[in-house]
């Protein structure tokens, strides 16, 4: 079964020399062997490094229209033989691997490349670089793994057998709570009806729309900014409406995600005996800090 840490891969393609998306052809139903090529010069040694079992991400990026130099994250594929061989069709990248397609973006241009990862030092000339190169100060090379899974939740071929999403993304609400004693009861009460799946849905929500990164919904806490690595999908989830109020049909607009103090405060009654809501408190969080 594969998961994150098969990631061991990056790879810059282009097509027409950025003019269209490369390997858009590639899907999940044919079962067949692709071909993955690599450049005449650097070719046979380039392709020789991913072995049996490694993942190799794909990114591209077009020389026009609305992507234009913006990078894209677009297949995860791997190697199926250990062979490097020659395409007499393909003129300029003769050498290619025999791969399967783990993932793909649909549409091609779905997934953009998590902000926290840096691709400068990896686009040259569709050479094989480590995925730890990916790497920085705020983020080790397990949690760029853990970043580059996730992107490609929801396109994973049907018929590969993967471990779906880093463990990191499947906690809920962390910690115990002290002090007054209906606030304790609420949030146990919480915890014990929360429904994982919706957590984890929401949490891949806000992961894809903040571009990689989770921020707090009321303060804009960023864990993995002050915490690196370990940081990577810590967060927790808060009911709008609260669970003691009785069984309903969570949906995802019914969540926010939310750091462990603003969660307190969620949970903090006011002086008119009822809580805040989450814009209520960004409100207040935003008014006081412009304040300074």
């Amino acid at each position: 079964m594969l998961n994150s840490k098969n990631i061991r891969w990056v790879k810059s393609v282009k097509r027409n020399g950025g003019e269209d998306w490369a390997y858009e052809e590639l899907n999940c139903g044919t079962g067949e062997a692709q071909k993955l090529h690599w450049r005449n010069d650097i070719g046979k040694i380039a392709g020789s490094h991913p072995k049996i079992g490694d993942i190799i991400l794909l990114f591209q990026t077009l020389n026009h229209g609305p992507y234009r130099n913006i990078v894209r994250l677009t297949h995860l594929v791997s190697p199926i033989s250990e062979e490097v061989l020659i395409d007499r069709e393909n003129l300029d990248f003769k050498w290619y691997r025999e791969v399967k397609l783990i993932a793909k973006a649909t549409p091609i241009y779905s997934i953009p490349k998590p902000g926290i990862l840096k691709f400068g030092k990896v686009g040259n000339g569709g050479l094989t670089f480590p995925i730890d190169l990916l790497a920085n100060s705020q983020i080790d090379t397990s949690a760029v793994q853990n970043l580059i899974w996730a992107s490609f939740d929801g396109f994973f071929c049907p018929n590969v057998s993967i471990d779906i999403f880093p463990d990191s993304f499947r906690s809920g609400f962390a910690g115990e709570v002290e002090g007054d004693l209906r606030t304790i009861n609420h949030i146990k009460e919480e915890v014990r009806w929360r429904n994982r799946d919706i957590v984890l849905e929401k949490k891949k929500q806000a992961f894809r729309e903040g571009n990689g990164r989770i921020l707090c919904e009321c303060c804009d806490f960023d864990f993995i900014e002050i915490y690196g690595e370990i940081g990577a999908g810590s967060i927790e989830c808060h009911h709008k409406i609260f669970l003691y109020q009785g069984e309903r049909i969570t949906e995802l607009d019914d969540l926010a995600l939310v750091c462990s103090n603003c969660h307190r405060m969620l949970h903090r009654k006011k002086s008119d005996n009822t809580y805040y809501g989450v814009e209520e408190l960004r409100t207040l969080i935003m008014n006081f800090r412009n304040s300074f």
